[in-house]
């Protein structure tokens, strides 16, 4: 795997695990008619831009080919 491979995994388990606790607080993806809501991609972009800042932060993803962990 490639660090950016390692950094999007990490980034869907930590997604996971926040939606297991509590999926109440995260965007439907589904409309009333049962088709996938028109912005749900771009919903999703903000999610995991904001959960892979917050892990950054914290220093629990790998930033390059010479600095995986």
């Amino acid at each position: 795997m490639t660090y950016i491979d390692k950094r999007m995994a990490m980034i869907f388990n930590e997604w996971a695990r926040r939606y297991s606790e509590s999926p109440e607080s995260f965007t439907e993806v589904l409309d009333a008619d049962g088709k996938p809501i028109e912005d749900y991609g771009e919903c999703c972009v903000e999610t995991f831009k904001s959960i892979a800042d917050e892990m950054d932060a914290k220093g629990l993803l790998p930033t390059g080919p010479d600095n995986a962990r």
